[in-house]
């Protein structure tokens, strides 16, 4: 069996250091993390934080095979994401990029970097500041590549295979270039993704999610260190058996009944809040300049209609429990 098989890239070639970081717990736990968050719950985007680290390294491999430092800076750019990823993380305060920073710098992650002569400060180089991996404000990097091409082909959106788009490009220092053809197939994609990741079903999935997590931990008292190192299995766990019977409500719908979940446009008050996260407003480069110089007001006319309010309020559960 080859281990790391997946539908949208080639096989690449292991190095004997980037074996040793996969096998590794805090790598290996993303298998465990579901990329879209609770989302996944109730869509058919299922894949894990580690099918995609797979894809951004394979793409880091394939632009610039001899960066040794950007190879490993993509297998661990996402190791200190929480239990269901984004879905939880500005409710319950976290941030993850602190998260990673910590877990990077640990003796077990650093004595493999040291063993392979790799520079640690140009591994965090990569993952703070702008570069190939994130990209730049305006200019797509290859984290977010992968995320684009990944999440629509798993929601089986793609008119075109990813492999014949990354084909087409190449990775600058400032993130992703290619052809205007080329950026505006993936432009589209950028924007299909969006219409996904901003529908009201997933927002109020995320929504109901945090709130059984604060109604759980209202009632126990939050460990915040414990958490941080879940997985969503964990923490589903947890949730079907906390003592609070609101955590315990709400998981249960979320899991068994969404359909009961009733999400309106607008917000009164008597549910809960929902908003759209965050805009990835990012395009490749084309000619040397951000795809946005060109088609700007479209694209965000585009994406900003995304940005609603809502609130997700469950009246038939709630019956149920009064």
């Amino acid at each position: 069996m080859k281990e790391f098989a997946e539908p949208l890239y080639p096989e690449i070639a292991r190095l004997p250091h980037e074996e040793q970081l996969f096998q590794l717990k805090a790598v290996r736990r993303l298998k465990l993390l579901s990329h879209y968050g609770a989302g996944s719950l109730v869509s058919p985007v299922v894949h894990s934080r580690f099918e995609h680290t797979v894809g951004v390294w394979k793409l880091a491999a394939h632009f610039q095979p001899d960066n040794n430092e950007l190879r490993v800076a993509s297998i661990l750019h996402d190791i200190g994401h929480l239990p269901f990823s984004h879905s939880v993380e500005k409710a319950l305060g976290f941030d993850h990029h602190e998260l990673t920073a910590k877990r990077i710098h640990s003796p077990l992650i650093t004595a493999v970097l040291l063993e392979a002569n790799i520079d640690l400060d140009k591994v965090m180089a990569y993952l703070d500041h702008p570069g190939p991996l994130t990209g730049t404000h305006t200019v797509m990097g290859l984290d977010h590549l992968d995320s684009f091409l990944r999440d629509t082909y798993m929601a089986g959106t793609n008119r075109v295979h990813p492999w014949e788009l990354v084909k087409q490009m190449e990775c600058t220092e400032s993130g992703v270039a290619c052809g205007e053809e080329t950026a505006l197939q993936l432009m589209e994609l950028v924007v299909r993704a969006h219409e996904w990741m901003c529908a009201p079903t997933l927002l109020a999935a995320d929504a109901v999610l945090a709130e059984a997590i604060l109604c759980d931990w209202a009632e126990v008292g939050d460990d915040r260190d414990v958490f941080a190192e879940l997985t969503d299995w964990d923490v589903l766990s947890v949730l079907k058996t906390s003592p609070s019977v609101r955590a315990r409500m709400w998981i249960r719908t979320l899991l068994e009944e969404p359909h009961k979940l009733l999400v309106r446009e607008g917000a009164s008050g008597s549910g809960i809040p929902i908003s759209v996260r965050k805009l990835y407003a990012k395009a490749p480069l084309v000619n040397g300049k951000p795809y946005f110089d060109t088609i700007q007001e479209d694209l965000s006319t585009k994406l900003q209609a995304f940005v609603k309010t809502y609130e997700v309020i469950d009246f038939s559960v709630v019956a149920d429990h009064v």
